[in-house]
């Protein structure tokens, strides 16, 4: 067959088609051939084709189906297309012989192939891995190796926490930085896209956003980490479950690329993976709270019901021993009831020890009667028990801002544990309990301050598990605690700064991306 009796068919031909030479390289191409490859016939001919045939070429090819590869043009390119092709059979070209290759253009579907397979991916990386953080940053990663994606963030509520966190970024050279800049330019008034995004619960597309951060004074805090991406547009997608905004896949498209239908469903889909990762991961922090809560009521039950009564009926036998101290012969009488005073004593401090360990085991008494009201409460309970006086100053703000429970109860075991050991090793007059709240900082600091011996260096050194117990509540909600000397010298000041957690429902006005 010659040229002149199929190329005129060939032409007409809606996918592409060319004339390879034994020596891989093109001898001619069809029109539809070279609106593919975007190059004319002249600029094609005499390249080395990227198909691989069975004559022998240069180039590595994925299986497409049967008879068919696919390969990427130019092989090369860091960017490149996405050929389909199906060798065909040889024909006779000026007296040289060729091999005819049919092909196609399969970019789009090949970055679908990519993106589907980058789901099955971060779907292993969720069944294998327990740690959300690791999840999230893989799949920030996946997000960002995307056709056409620059950079990658994923926004959300830690578990048990409420406020939102950077927990997946991909592309950027610096994280850390990010949230501070991010509220230091909302501060001065700037729009914040994914505030808008989970507000309204759908995915937003702003066109040239880059540009736009970069011209406004009021992103100005942020300019230089923006710049560190050369990027154009920008994505917000919520994360979604069961009703509830979670957070915010952000991503930040590259120059020359839009954000296509088909990218917009790639985001989606991953947007509805970390929504599900995040949510399995919180019921899962929420059945833990549960059981531990559920064991810490089982070991108050058995300490009350049988360690308690054991001491106590230790406590009687001691006592016993006094009556019969009496009927014994000096100096025996007196060693004997010296004995009995000993073990009375040290049965009262195990048994108000107990007391206070079953306390701290049960459920908050200021989830069941208010903060004021348990602190108040705690004040009489010390002064009666232990001929201190108890001076209580606390912001009646904190309840009417405070809507979550768990955080006031955790304000009054931090309270409660700081008297406990002042009390327990400072031998106190006087105790000062103040709690106040900042509103503005959204901040509840805590003091409490005695003027006894001062605490022990052994149990600030080595964090007692009084000390540890409240370092552990304070970490918790992301705050601080010391414990110094006070100004006088001679008492101790136990301080906590604890910011207030805010409802998850009512997340943008407390600051998000």
């Amino acid at each position: 067959m010659t040229t002149n009796e199929w190329g005129p068919a060939l032409d007409a031909m809606p996918t592409g088609a060319a004339l390879v030479g034994d020596d891989g390289t093109i001898r001619w191409v069809n029109r539809a051939g070279t609106t593919i490859l975007r190059r004319s016939v002249e600029d094609l001919v005499g390249i080395a084709v990227p198909f691989r045939l069975a004559s022998g070429t240069n180039s590595p090819e994925l299986p497409r189906g049967p008879g068919e590869h696919v390969c990427a043009w130019p092989a090369d390119a860091p960017d490149p297309q996405w050929l389909a092709y199906a060798e065909g059979s040889s024909v006779q070209l000026g007296g040289r012989f060729g091999t005819l290759v049919g092909f196609r253009d399969v970019t789009d579907q090949e970055r679908q192939h990519q993106r589907v397979a980058a789901l099955a991916r971060i779907a292993a990386s969720m069944a294998s891995n327990s740690s959300l953080d690791e999840v999230l940053e893989a799949m920030a990663a996946e997000v960002q190796r995307s056709h056409g994606v620059a950079g990658a963030q994923i926004l959300t509520f830690a578990p048990g926490g409420d406020r939102l966190r950077l927990m997946g970024s991909a592309g950027f050279a610096e994280v850390e930085p990010f949230f501070d800049l991010l509220m230091a330019s909302r501060d001065r008034g700037a729009e914040l896209i994914t505030d808008r995004s989970m507000g309204e619960r759908r995915q937003c597309v702003v066109p040239g956003r880059r540009a736009q951060m970069l011209a406004d004074p009021k992103w100005e805090p942020m300019h230089t980490y923006v710049a560190q991406l050369d990027w154009d547009d920008f994505v917000s997608t919520p994360l979604l479950s069961r009703g509830k905004v979670l957070g915010a896949l952000t991503v930040y498209v590259a120059p020359d690329y839009r954000a296509t239908p088909a990218m917009l469903d790639f985001l989606s889909a991953m947007a509805e993976q970390a929504a599900l990762a995040v949510d399995y991961a919180t019921l899962m922090h929420q059945d833990r709270v549960t059981t531990r809560r559920n064991e810490r009521k089982r070991l108050a039950r058995e300490l009350h019901d049988s360690v308690v009564q054991h001491v106590f009926s230790i406590g009687m036998q001691a006592k016993a021993l006094s009556g019969i101290a009496r009927r014994l012969d000096t100096p025996l009488a007196d060693r004997v009831e010296a004995v009995g005073k000993e073990v009375t004593e040290l049965v009262d401090n195990v048994q108000r020890d107990l007391r206070g360990v079953v306390l701290a085991l049960q459920p908050s008494v200021s989830a069941q009667l208010g903060l004021l009201t348990a602190l108040n409460g705690l004040a009489e309970a010390v002064e009666r028990r232990h001929d201190v006086t108890v001076d209580l100053a606390v912001d009646p703000l904190i309840e009417e801002d405070v809507v979550r429970s768990d955080f006031t109860g955790d304000l009054y075991q931090i309270i409660g544990e700081a008297v406990h050991n002042a009390v327990k090793h400072a031998a106190p007059t006087v105790i000062r309990i103040d709690a106040q709240l900042d509103r503005a900082r959204r901040l509840v600091t805590i003091d409490v301050v005695d003027n006894g011996s001062g605490v022990p260096s052994r149990c600030t050194a080595q964090g007692g598990f009084g000390l540890t117990s409240m370092r552990d509540r304070v970490t918790r909600w992301g705050g601080s605690i010391t414990v110094t000397a006070t100004q006088e010298g001679t008492g101790t000041r136990v301080r906590a700064e604890l910011p207030v957690p805010c409802d998850r429902a009512g997340f943008q006005q407390e600051g998000t991306a």
